[in-house]
Parts: C-alpha cells; sequence; structure tokens
C-alpha cells in the first residue's frame, strides 16, 4: 500500500515556482506577453496548474510506479514536465 507523504511544497509554493520558472528566461516584453497569456489561460481553466500539482504529487507517491521521486519537486523536473506543458500550451518560445 502506498502511503500519503507530506510534499515538499504546498501548492502555494508550486505555483508561485512554476509561474517564476516559467516566465524566467524572457526579458520584460515577453514576460509581459506571456503573464497576459497564463492569465488568459487560468481565467479559462482556473484549475490547470492545480492539475499538474496534482500529476506531480502523484508521481511522488507512487515509487513502485516511477521510482524514486524524492526530486520531482526540484526545479530540474518542474522545467521539464509543468512549466514546458504551460510554455507549449501559451506559446513561449517566440522563435
Amino acid at each position: 500500500m502506498v502511503k500519503l507523504s507530506e510534499y515538499p511544497m504546498t501548492y502555494e509554493e508550486y505555483e508561485k515556482r512554476v509561474i517564476g520558472l516559467l516566465l524566467e528566461p524572457y526579458d520584460e516584453t515577453k514576460r509581459k506577453v506571456m503573464s497576459d497569456r497564463l492569465e488568459s489561460l487560468l481565467k479559462d481553466d482556473p484549475d490547470f496548474i492545480r492539475v499538474l500539482y496534482a500529476d506531480t504529487c502523484f508521481m511522488y507517491d507512487r515509487p513502485d510506479l516511477y521510482g524514486n521521486c524524492d526530486d520531482i519537486f526540484d526545479d530540474s523536473h518542474l522545467e521539464s514536465i509543468p512549466v514546458n506543458t504551460l510554455d507549449m500550451l501559451i506559446g513561449g518560445g517566440f522563435d
């Protein structure tokens, strides 16, 4: 039986970190564009980041499926899944 864990981040910390990592690579002008796009996404689907958090927590709680996920809340993992998902969805990159 899988024991539910205390997560390394609360939802509020997760949301703040994911948004910070999403906006970090952009200059001020592009950051504003990305912020506006993110705001629009969250207006249409206010639980989008909460669903990403639930998925991360599920992976953290299921080492039997995903292996040792002690570092699943680290920046590198946040960038590879939730941040990358948001970036693709709202059209980051600007190239």
